[in-house]
């Protein structure tokens, strides 16, 4: 694409520390004056932040590059939340997601070959799984590394994943879902093939990537071990309080199966595709988790006791300082009959 508005966008963003690429969105009607030829290239951009945020432009033009608007947008900074990284803004929990795929063959043929197979298949998971209004499967032109395809961009969290086949879509889909559910925190136990994939995230110093990856790296047990653990209260159906200690970062399936407690099946091994590691979080005093997404209110449906205020999956809670200082005051994570 011999785009001058492209390559001035590029070169003066990129002094910013901004990457410049090109979408192609088949449910967008193309501008009669933004095509190559004909005026003044003018197109629909948008400006992605690591913390969700996104700023539309219908028309983007040389003159937007000049602009106060755009200055002040560049001017944004995110929250850092306690983890280290930015808190997904709330507006970024009611948007659609997006899963763009490097489609790009003209640049390198071997981005068509592997990107358009995975491309299918995710718009086939989604057609499956009835996600049509909420997760758009998008193309993006060439993001660099021959031997990484297929490469796959996840928004709103802007992470990339790499040497992805068509076999990987389920998973690549519920990674978006779970990243997006969980306020962008990473969860080795939900999406462990697709870490080894993570080639990173999007708008993150050296330092919070690092911090990140060390977090969910599939080759490091010892480092995971070494997290800070804290005291969790559990009560099983039977009325039997069970005091278990949790690895903070991991969620609550991952602490039922390492202490065996009952009733935490995780059938579908933490990918938000089943209700068998339904559990209770007491609403007094309130717990500091975050609220259920709606894909775990809809797989709620399926579990067996629901209550109203109190029913988790336990693979969508993560366990923090925040939770162990909960039930150090009386806070109780509750086990169902089955």
């Amino acid at each position: 694409m011999a785009s001058p508005l492209l390559a001035t966008a590029s070169a003066h963003l990129k002094s910013k520390g901004i990457g410049v690429n090109v979408v192609y969105d088949q449910s967008l009607p193309v501008p009669e004056s933004g095509m190559l030829g004909m005026g003044e290239e003018k197109y629909q951009a948008r400006l992605h932040w690591a913390d969700g945020r996104i700023r539309v432009w219908g028309r983007f033009s040389m003159a937007t590059l000049s602009s106060a608007d755009l200055e002040k947008e560049l001017a944004y900074t995110p929250s850092i939340a306690a983890e280290g990284w930015p808190l997904l803004a709330t507006s970024a929990k009611r948007r659609p997601k997006e899963i763009l795929i490097c489609t790009h063959g003209a640049r390198d043929c071997r981005c068509h070959d592997k990107g358009m197979p995975l491309l299918e298949a995710l718009r086939e998971e989604v057609r499956k799984k009835g996600l049509e209004n909420e997760v758009k499967i998008g193309e993006v032109a060439h993001v660099g590394g021959h031997k990484y395809a297929a490469n796959a961009i996840l928004l709103p969290t802007m992470d990339m994943l790499s040497n992805l086949t068509a076999k990987d879509a389920p998973q690549v889909l519920s990674q978006l879902l779970t990243l997006t559910a969980n306020a962008l925190s990473p969860d080795k136990g939900n999406g462990t093939h697709l870490w080894s994939h993570w080639r990173g995230r999007y708008g993150l110093t050296g330092d919070q990537q690092a911090k990140l990856w060390s977090m969910v790296d599939p080759n490091a047990e010892k480092v995971q071990d070494q997290r800070e653990t804290v005291q969790l209260r559990f009560r099983t159906f039977e009325g039997e309080e069970r005091l278990v200690q949790g690895k903070v970062g991991e969620n609550l399936l991952e602490v039922g199966k390492e202490n065996d407690l009952p009733s935490l099946e995780g059938v579908c091994g933490g990918n938000l595709e089943c209700a068998t590691c339904h559990l209770y979080i007491t609403a007094i005093p309130a717990a500091p988790v975050p609220d259920p997404s709606e894909t775990e209110m809809d797989m709620m449906g399926y579990a067996i006791g629901y209550k109203e205020g109190e029913s988790r999956l336990g693979c969508q809670v993560k366990v923090t300082a925040g939770l162990g200082e909960w039930c150090k005051n009386g806070g109780v994570i509750g086990l169902p009959r089955f």
